[in-house]
């Protein structure tokens, strides 16, 4: 798993719609999504740019969510 920022918001939009139908996506605060590793080759083959936070398995997918902060509701 992998942990992404793509600070584009027309780039994370196309990304998100092709990533999630190939697999699964975890969505962060502040643009970042963890991903499989293999949606890297997607995302370069869409021409997205991101920047790599994190690497880690199950279980460092498991503490960024954990450790993310609640939604704001306003």
């Amino acid at each position: 798993m992998v942990k992404i920022h793509i600070p584009e918001r027309r780039d994370r939009s196309r990304a998100l719609v092709e990533a999630v139908r190939r697999g699964r996506v975890i969505c962060l605060p502040d643009n970042a999504f963890i991903v499989p590793e293999p949606a890297l080759a997607l995302l370069q083959s869409l021409g997205i740019t991101y920047q790599e936070l994190g690497r880690g398995g199950f279980d460092y997918a498991e503490k960024a969510l954990r450790d993310a902060s609640p939604a704001q509701v306003q």
